[in-house]
C-alpha cells in the first residue's frame, strides 16, 4: 500500500473527506497540509519517499488526527517517529539532506577555526578518543537561534559560524563542541545514549569543561539569554 492509499484509509476511518497527498522537496523532514475547496492537500517530505508501507499509515494516523483535531490513537504514531530519528531513513538520504541544508558548510576549516582539530581535542580530552569522527560543518544561524547541534543519526556536528573568530577564545568553541557532544554521549564510558536533556548529571558532567565559567560567560554574551539549543 503506498502513502497516498494509506491516508486514504485512515481518513476514511475518521470521518474525513476527500484527500490529496504528494511528496515534496523540503529542506527538512517536515510535513505541510491545507484545506482548500473542501480538500485536505498534504506535502509530505520526499525524505519519505520508500518509506515502509508501516511508517506510512503511521504517519498518516500522525497528519489526520491533527487534521481532524483529534487524538492520535496510542501507538500509532510511534513507528513514524522512531523511524523519522533512524539511521535507516538519514543514512539513505545523507547525500541528499547535505545538498539541501544551505544553513550549512560542511567543511571543517573556517577562516579562524578548524572543527577538526576542536573536535579531536575535545574528544581526547574529555571522552578518551573513543568517539568516532563525526561530519563537521559551520553553520550561519542566527547566533540567537543555537550555537551548536549535533544530529546523531548522521554524526553531524555543526557549529555557528559566530565562533569561526580570532576574538573568541579557543576554549568557547571547544566548549559548545563537548556540550553537544554530552547530549548524545554518556561521558563516564563513551556510550551513546538517547538525548539528554539538562539534567542533574548532565550539568555536573557539564562543568567538568575545564573553562566552564568563561565560556558560559562568553556565551551569554554571543547570544544572549534568548539562545537555544546550546
Amino acid at each position: 500500500m503506498g502513502i497516498a492509499e494509506c491516508f486514504e484509509s485512515v481518513s476514511e476511518q475518521l470521518g474525513l473527506g476527500p484527500i490529496v497527498v504528494d511528496y515534496h522537496p523540503y529542506a527538512e523532514l517536515k510535513h505541510t497540509w491545507r484545506q482548500r475547496r473542501g480538500m485536505l492537500e498534504f506535502k509530505i517530505s520526499d525524505y519519505l519517499r520508500d518509506a515502509p508501507e508501516g511508517v506510512n499509515e503511521s504517519l498518516a494516523w500522525h497528519l489526520l488526527s491533527h487534521a481532524a483535531r483529534t487524538k492520535c490513537p496510542d501507538g500509532r504514531r510511534d513507528p513514524y517517529l522512531s523511524y523519522a530519528k533512524s539511521r535507516e531513513l538519514w543514512l539513505r538520504n545523507r547525500d541528499r539532506y547535505l545538498s539541501r541544508a544551505r544553513s550549512l558548510m560542511v567543511e571543517p576549516r573556517g577562516s579562524a577555526r578548524d572543527l577538526r582539530t576542536v573536535f579531536d581535542y575535545v574528544n581526547a580530552n574529555y571522552f578518551s578518543g573513543r568517539l568516532r569522527n563525526p561530519i563537521l560543518a559551520w553553520s550561519n544561524e542566527s547566533p540567537r537561534q543555537r550555537l551548536g547541534f549535533y544530529f546523531e543519526p548522521l554524526n553531524l556536528m555543526a557549529v555557528n559560524m559566530v565562533l569561526d573568530s580570532e576574538r573568541v577564545p579557543r576554549y568557547v568553541l571547544e566548549f559548545v563542541v563537548y556540550h553537544e557532544l554530552l547530549h548524545h554521549v554518556d561521558a563516564v564510558n563513551g556510550r551513546r545514549l538517547r538525548r539528554i536533556h539538562h539534567t542533574k548529571r548532565f550539568k555536573a558532567q557539564e562543568r567538568a569543561f575545564s573553562s566552564y565559567d568563561e565560556a558560559e560567560r562568553w556565551l551569554m554574551k554571543l547570544a544572549s539569554k534568548k539562545r537555544r539549543g546550546v
